[in-house]
């Protein structure tokens, strides 16, 4: 099922929205609405991005022994969009799961 719901609704079930920058940056609108469906599964989409290039970076660092900087000046900025991301994705969790609740 795909939950839209506007932003008056999201604050009226005592969110307060979009409380993540990360959750504004990634967040899909269609019709006015927020489609927390489709916001969350970009999120997970990058999340899992900078996972994989973290990854990646440390598989090269346990094959050369190179330090990361030798290789990528981002490395800090990977692990930091991994964790907000995560903390967001927690967050857009909870909402969705509210919403989910509020159906019933």
């Amino acid at each position: 099922m795909t939950r839209k719901l506007s932003v008056e609704e999201l604050r009226g079930l005592g969110f307060d929205w979009p409380k993540h920058p990360l959750i504004a940056e990634y967040c899909i609108v269609a019709d006015g609405r927020v489609d927390l469906d489709r916001t969350l599964d970009s999120m997970l989409s990058s999340r899992s991005f900078y996972a994989n290039q973290i990854n990646q970076a440390f598989s090269f660092k346990q094959q050369t022994g190179a330090d990361y900087s030798d290789f990528t000046d981002r490395f800090d900025e990977y692990a930091r969009m991994k964790q907000e991301l995560g903390v967001a994705i927690a967050y857009l969790e909870a909402v969705i799961e509210a919403v989910a609740g509020s159906d019933s």
